[in-house]
């Protein structure tokens, strides 16, 4: 199902199929793409391993820390080329009291990395002191927002369901004659059924920091 579909779906059922429209195609694209992301942001679709510019950190040998996709919700593995085992976790608080001055330390082979101390950044510890990669397996958001003719990134069994969270929008529109709060929140609490209650920021942050960049499933 494209981009173009799931808004003539939705034109549809909310009965807007003769011109002029109560919604335009860029309202509902909006609505489309913005459903998408909170769909992978409640159940956490999106498992990537394989997009090199998503999932691949080219380690130069020198820095102690390197960008983060910002589309990057929760790192599940990260395997360096160094090694055959995965990197470990551990919190930079964990270092500070196990291992002062370790900001300073370097190694040819890191065994772990600090997930809480920067801002969309991947750091190994030790500093590497060998240039190399790291490959990660993650949770991540949609790649790109979809034009007309793109499908949802999402499996197509999931694709109809965004459309509760397109009419939800839709019916919470400031305009008297689409207002309608009662299908709005309809329209939503069957968009939750499919993918979860909202995964707020503070939740996302939470686990990030608490449970290193990784999730529990079913903790939202």
């Amino acid at each position: 199902m494209t981009l173009d579909d799931l808004i003539a779906q939705a034109r549809l059922r909310a009965q807007d199929t003769v011109a002029p429209y109560l919604w335009s195609n860029a309202e509902w694209m909006a609505y489309a793409n913005e459903a998408q992301r909170e769909a992978c942001r409640r159940a956490r679709l999106i498992v990537d391993s394989s997009t090199a510019a998503i999932c691949t950190i080219t380690v130069d040998g020198v820095s102690p820390t390197f960008e983060l996709d910002p589309r990057v919700l929760f790192i599940r593995r990260a395997k360096p080329s160094w090694s055959s085992v995965p990197l470990k976790r551990i919190g930079y608080q964990d270092l500070d009291k196990q291992a002062p001055g370790w900001e300073d330390e370097t190694s040819a082979s890191p065994a772990w990395y600090v997930p809480d101390m920067d801002e969309n950044k991947f750091r190994p510890y030790p500093t590497p002191s060998v240039s190399g990669t790291v490959k990660l397996t993650v949770v991540r958001l949609p790649l790109e927002d979809m034009g007309l003719s793109d499908e949802p990134e999402i499996k197509p069994q999931f694709h109809d369901s965004l459309l509760y969270w397109m009419l939800h929008k839709a019916y919470a529109k400031q305009d008297s004659e689409v207002t309608d709060k009662k299908l709005s929140m309809d329209n939503l609490a069957l968009f939750e059924q499919e993918f979860g209650k909202k995964s707020s920021a503070i939740d996302e942050t939470w686990l990030q920091r608490e449970a290193n960049y990784t999730e529990s499933e079913g903790n939202y």
